[in-house]
């Protein structure tokens, strides 16, 4: 009788400890803060690249400034918060910011992008409002708010948005973010700051960068 006890609560004890150790590890949805980023990082689903907006080509656009346009590099912005420390603001319909990604082979990508408030308070983002484009097919992402943040003296609150999957082909790639249908600066249409993109995919992707913006 000893016996079969001492084996029953032996069989109890280990399924309690198997059952502690099976617990999810799934992260929550939404949102993510910015970190300190690397050209690339393993992920599980493939390699995350990482592309700098102040790297893109920014010669010839016009932004939208509170005391005057910026133009050319003048949409590069200083911010130590930022990815690499710059990233491109004060962008409207004479600003669209476009990387253009080389892939190695066909491959479906996971797209996310890190945004800041562009100085424009409380704004809500959709693909009519924000218009994010892929080898000129319109990206459907899911609706999203940028806002000031709490820190006055960085308005800018960057935070990492998922805009889902896209489709990427062997050889150049062209991703464009422009400001839509919406008047959320002085009646005007604007766009959040971009600072960089990242990029998942199991393909090598790469960007040639104009590093000239910043120096």
């Amino acid at each position: 009788m000893k016996k079969r006890v001492m084996m029953a609560l032996l069989m109890t004890a280990t399924m309690l400890v198997m059952t502690a150790c099976g617990g999810s590890t799934g992260t929550e949805s939404g949102s993510e803060t910015i970190e300190e980023s690397t050209k690339e990082t393993q992920a599980a689903d493939g390699t995350e690249y990482v592309f700098e907006a102040e790297y893109t080509v920014l010669e010839g656009l016009e932004g939208l400034g509170v005391s005057g346009s910026p133009t050319g590099i003048g949409l590069a912005k200083e911010n130590a918060e930022a990815s690499n420390g710059f990233y491109t603001g004060e962008l409207g319909l004479k600003s669209p910011i476009t990387f253009v990604i080389t892939s190695d082979a066909d491959t479906t990508a996971t797209l996310k992008a890190v945004l800041g408030s562009n100085t424009l308070g409380n704004c809500t983002w959709d693909p009519t409002s924000f218009i994010v484009t892929v080898n000129g097919e319109a990206v459907q992402y899911e609706e999203f708010k940028t806002d000031n943040g709490s820190d006055a003296s960085n308005q800018e609150n960057f935070k990492t948005k998922n805009l889902g999957e896209i489709n990427l082909k062997a050889g150049e790639n062209t991703l464009v973010f422009v400001a839509g249908d919406n008047n959320y600066r002085s009646n005007m249409p604007s766009a959040p700051s971009i600072d960089c993109l990242k990029i998942t995919a199991e393909a090598a992707l790469s960007m040639e960068e104009e590093v000239g913006n910043i120096e």
